[in-house]
């Protein structure tokens, strides 16, 4: 056994270079294609996202309205409120229900 490098012929380098071409084209096809399905996932996952966002933002929209609507008739049921109350028709009522309410409390029944 001897330390030289052992020669290769012209035909052996040729099959080894051609050999490593076919592996490189290979590892090139397979490259774009593990990409273009990279991808493919990557804008599938960003449209999802997207569908669920608009989504949120209509049901935030939604939430939003309903609130303001609560808030308006709100509003409105205390201005009725407070309209019946400042009634002479009311304070009238209060004023005859209030003796006998007062008798009924000091007297316990």
């Amino acid at each position: 056994m001897s330390d030289q490098p052992v020669e290769q012929g012209p035909a052996a380098v040729d099959a080894g270079l051609k050999r490593l071409e076919t592996e490189l084209r290979a590892a090139r096809r397979f490259g774009a294609r593990a990409t273009r399905q990279m991808h493919a996932a990557v804008a599938a996952d960003l449209e999802a996202a997207e569908r669920r966002a608009r989504r949120a933002e209509r049901r935030a929209a939604e939430a939003e309205a309903r609130a303001a609507r609560a808030e308006r008739r709100a509003r409105r049921l205390e201005r009725e409120l407070a309209e019946v109350r400042s009634s002479t028709t009311w304070r009238a009522g209060r004023a005859v229900v209030a003796v006998p309410a007062r008798l009924k409390r000091l007297t316990g029944r």
